[in-house]
């Protein structure tokens, strides 16, 4: 029986490699920034709305720079966007959620502390808003 010789395999292996790395490239530049819709207070990332659900909850709070978008949804799944685009998604039980970044390997903590007047204030432990205690206002659409 024959063998392939070494450099024809290592060849083989380095085509694949460049093949996945061009894919890769053309594939990330065909993402999209996330589409933002002007609606009521700002302008409120798509991501937000992207769920359709009559039973959604939509909320705003201005933190430092940046505005904070929160959608609270029936089913439990809780979205969060900044607006500088980053998205974060998790499920609330028993009014906490455990808060992934869509973008990063980053998560983080967010408890439902209080509920006063249909807005809810959330306290934030880890991540990029560690410490934050955030009263969200409504969101008008």
């Amino acid at each position: 029986m024959r063998r392939v010789p070494g450099w024809i395999v290592l060849s083989g292996i380095a085509l694949q490699i460049v093949a996945l790395a061009a894919a890769d490239r053309l594939l990330r530049r065909r993402v999209a920034p996330p589409e933002v819709s002007k609606r009521g207070n700002g302008a409120m990332p798509a991501f937000i709305n992207e769920v359709a659900d009559g039973g959604a909850r939509r909320y705003h709070v201005r933190i430092a720079s940046h505005d904070l978008y929160a959608g609270f949804y029936s089913d439990g799944r809780v979205r969060l966007a900044t607006s500088s685009g980053r998205r974060f998604s998790g499920v609330m039980v028993a009014k906490k959620a455990v808060m992934a970044d869509l973008g990063a390997d980053d998560s983080f903590e967010m408890d439902v502390v209080d509920d006063a007047g249909g807005c809810p204030v959330v306290e934030m432990n880890g991540g990029p808003f560690d410490g934050h205690r955030l009263a969200f206002e409504i969101l008008d659409l």
